[in-house]
């Protein structure tokens, strides 16, 4: 019946908590955590994102040097910022407020906009990764360092098409169906997102969805950061180990202060990392759960599971929104390119307005 809220969970906090009393603290933990602290960080995180974009698009080094991986992820991370408040927080005011006309300008949405947010975030955690490993190959001195950064805009659209592969096809399993129900019509359920047929065949439902998803965009780009940053982290200290014990401390004076904006930018991509890390942990556990017992979660843990989903899509954008306040901590350079960006004109202006100026000369 649509005047019921959903299906209650049976088992777990309802067990100590009475299960009116269970129902309301979801819900003010779904309103609080969603939708005000949700809307408020996405808000953060579009004003963050957008001015680091600016600037870095403004900037002359921004295609030769590692800012180039830092203005894609931040392209996807104002993507990922924008379409929350639609998909997710609108998705939870409807329900909370019974909005018929809110429910029905969400619906055609839907689809659309969380398979563009599920691409971005796999797109944005793969660019993530290729700029660890560029990292890692300029703390290690490797010799394909070179290699890769020439193909720094090739990774980027790489990792496009691996978000593209793996989400891509949400497109096809969901989609909006009437409600049979009667009692629902002119109602925010007279219509429901489900699950296409094709999610039902063995090949698609199982192995890709399934296996393949989950494996590609949760669990291996999870690890891979962790191991990458742990590598990082090992090869430092073995250096910081080598040059203590040299006897030379100028020559360590020197060679550590030649190599301080490398660190630095070494140190800010193990916080981005790290906070990545974090922010991951409730999906990367939901997801493994879900391999182990996903009957259990969708029928004794309902709403603790839907609970967490939202929680982890807070926690992502909350990663967004941090990036540009740790690039200014920690990141002198990009510090300065923030800040030149809007208290210098750019060379671009410069010329544009000398262009105009001749123009103007010459027609007077």
């Amino acid at each position: 019946m649509c005047e019921e809220d959903g299906p209650k969970s049976t088992i777990s906090f309802a067990m100590v908590i009475a299960g009116e009393e269970f129902e309301q603290l979801y819900q003010w933990l779904k309103m609080n955590i969603v939708v005000f602290s949700g809307s408020i960080i996405s808000i953060i995180s579009i004003s963050n994102n957008v001015l680091l974009f600016i600037s870095l698009i403004r900037n002359n080094r921004c295609f030769k040097c590692y800012f180039h991986f830092i203005l894609a992820l931040c392209f996807f991370d104002i993507i990922i910022s924008v379409c929350y408040m639609p998909v997710i927080l609108v998705d939870s005011l409807k329900d909370w407020t019974k909005w018929i006309e809110l429910a029905r300008a969400w619906w055609p949405f839907f689809v659309y906009g969380l398979t563009m947010t599920h691409i971005c975030m796999t797109t944005a955690c793969y660019i993530l990764i290729a700029v660890a490993y560029e990292r890692y190959l300029i703390t290690v001195r490797s010799y394909m360092l070179k290699q890769f950064q020439k193909r720094r805009s090739w990774w980027c659209f790489a990792c496009l098409a691996i978000g593209v592969l793996t989400k891509g096809g949400m497109l096809m399993e969901l989609d909006v169906f009437p409600n049979d129900d009667p009692t629902c019509k002119n109602t925010v359920m007279e219509y429901y997102v489900d699950v296409t047929e094709i999610t039902k065949s063995n090949w698609y439902g199982s192995i890709y969805k399934f296996w393949f998803r989950n494996i590609v965009t949760v669990f291996l780009p999870f690890f891979l950061l962790l191991l990458i940053n742990l590598g990082i982290v090992l090869e430092l200290r073995s250096q910081m180990k080598h040059a203590f014990g040299n006897r030379s401390r100028r020559r360590f004076s020197l060679r550590m202060q030649s190599r301080t904006n490398v660190r630095q930018a070494t140190a800010t991509m193990l916080f981005i990392c790290v906070i990545y890390l974090i922010s991951n942990v409730v999906n990367v556990f939901i997801t493994a759960w879900e391999f182990v017992d996903f009957e259990s979660l969708t029928t004794r843990f309902l709403e603790e599971y839907m609970l967490s989903a939202d929680l982890s899509s807070v926690l992502v954008v909350t990663a967004c929104a941090l990036r540009l306040p740790i690039y200014m901590l920690c990141n002198p350079e990009l510090r300065k390119a923030v800040k030149k960006s809007f208290t210098h004109k750019s060379e671009h202006q410069q010329k544009m307005h000398q262009t105009f100026s001749l123009i103007a000369k010459i027609l007077v």
